[in-house]
């Protein structure tokens, strides 16, 4: 099943075809990526082509809003690469990702750019292919969080955002990929090595 999202990608950005595709028409879809949920993905595709429904954008539709600022740190105007990526509380969430996985990074502030260069030289191509899902788990759960603090009251966390990320991330690779072996633990400690273990 495909969303079909008239935009050309494609030659600015090669790795999204490991998510993204051209259907009969010529019109670019998103795939349903074998390693994670279709809603995950849909919500992928949302991002992408800025139709989010974050305070920025539900004010220029004309939404009636106290203010547009980040619902996470109060601080800047909420937009979709803001809230994903720049904001206080999810450059916390990015730090600890690139520490887990041990290596050091600069944070693109444009999504796509940021999905692009979420690799790793010391994977293969299936294995940043699988990498990348960790990519999706971190912006879903940074959303899912957001929405839990607008309308649960839920307390700001950071490492909890994290942490879910981790656990959703191993259990799309548990139920998705037959050669993964290794337990919850194994992924918390060795990530890269977990990794390594099914593409090799």
């Amino acid at each position: 099943m495909y969303s079909i999202i008239h935009c050309s990608l494609w030659d600015r950005y090669p790795s999204l075809g490991t998510i993204i595709t051209f259907d009969k028409r010529g019109a670019l879809a998103v795939k349903s990526h074998q390693m994670v949920m279709p809603s995950a993905m849909f919500y992928v595709w949302r991002a992408f082509s800025n139709r989010l429904a974050t305070k920025q954008n539900l004010h220029k539709r004309g939404v009636s809003l106290g203010d547009t600022l980040c619902v996470l740190c109060g601080r800047e105007e909420e937009t979709i690469a803001h809230i994903l990526l720049s904001c206080r509380e999810s450059s916390k969430v990015w730090n600890m990702c690139f520490s887990w996985m041990g290596i050091c990074s600069v944070n693109h502030n444009e999504v796509i750019n940021h999905f692009e260069q979420f690799s790793c030289m010391c994977f293969n191509k299936e294995g940043n292919r699988l990498w990348k899902s960790l990519w999706v788990s971190i912006v879903w759960c940074i959303w899912k969080h957001r929405n839990m603090v607008i309308f649960n009251q839920a307390k700001i966390d950071a490492e909890e955002i994290f942490t879910m990320a981790q656990v959703q991330s191993w259990v799309w690779l548990k139920h998705k990929e037959k050669k993964v072996m290794f337990s919850f633990s194994d992924w918390i400690l060795s990530p890269v090595t977990c990794v390594n273990m099914v593409t090799s």
